[in-house]
């Protein structure tokens, strides 16, 4: 597992930076203040130099990994210029947040030459908006206590958003567990859906549990906390989600990198 560890890195931290500024469209600049903003673009360029220092050490060809520096460098941009100013274009941090997935592709045909490339961008990208999501919500969470006039229905709004992302990829793993075959040494094909009931697949059982459905419960009693007004017990409960995503996560990247399962 630990020769998968690097890539696994930058897996998670490259499609974090990149799909994470996505989710400042659910809280615009005239509900929250721009220093909402600018922690989150900082964190952003924070989290992405580490996975590029990371990417950069497992492929040092410039060429192949400019796309890669050219995102990373329009984030910096981005966040230098919008730093001290009033007025931020959510647009415009899309745009470089679209490239950013553009330039994964890259990544990902280096990683995992032998996987299907768009399948894998799927999953990694979803992957990535999924714990991006929950991070989303546990910092939103924390900025009730510095605005205390901060509308309660922009973290309603992230927990609806990160409930739907959940339900995409249960709804992908299920199928992909029943249509998905493996085949022991022994030549014999069974579905992935028996393989979790394997030795080696006993993780994988643990990963759909902790990664899917451990935050869909959590999720209706955040949802049920929120409607009580009652923003740091739901953030509470969204810190117990992010450890629950990021077990899940580290997970199936290992199962992604070591026998190609694209879940």
């Amino acid at each position: 597992m630990y020769s998968y560890l690097i890539d696994t890195i930058v897996l998670i931290f490259l499609g974090y930076a990149v799909v994470y500024p996505l989710f400042l469209w659910i809280t615009p600049l005239k509900y929250i203040d721009v220093g909402f903003y600018r922690f989150n673009l900082g964190m952003c360029c924070v989290v992405g130099a580490l996975g590029v220092i990371g990417y950069h050490g497992i492929q040092s060809s410039f060429i192949i990994n400019k796309y890669i520096w050219i995102w990373f460098v329009l984030l910096l941009i981005i966040t230098a210029y919008y730093w001290n100013s009033n007025k931020i274009n959510n647009f415009i941090i899309s745009m470089v947040s679209l490239f950013g997935c553009f330039a994964m592709i890259g990544l990902i045909e280096h990683i995992s030459p032998t996987i299907n490339h768009i399948g894998l961008l799927f999953v990694s990208l979803l992957g990535s908006m999924i714990t991006a999501c929950v991070f989303f919500a546990m910092i939103l969470g924390h900025w009730y206590l510095n605005v205390i006039s901060l509308p309660i229905k922009l973290l309603k709004k992230s927990i609806l958003v990160f409930t739907i992302l959940l339900l995409v990829r249960i709804t992908w793993d299920a199928i992909y567990l029943n249509l998905e075959e493996v085949t022991d040494p022994y030549g014999i094909s069974y579905s992935l859906l028996e393989f979790t009931l394997e030795f080696e697949g006993f993780l994988l059982l643990i990963a759909l549990f902790m990664g899917n459905f451990f935050p869909i419960v959590l999720n209706y009693f955040i949802w049920k906390t929120l409607k009580l007004q009652a923003t740091q017990s739901a953030t509470g409960l969204i810190y117990v989600s992010v450890v629950s995503i990021l077990f899940g996560d580290l997970i199936f990247k290992f199962y992604l990198l070591q026998f190609g399962f694209l879940i």
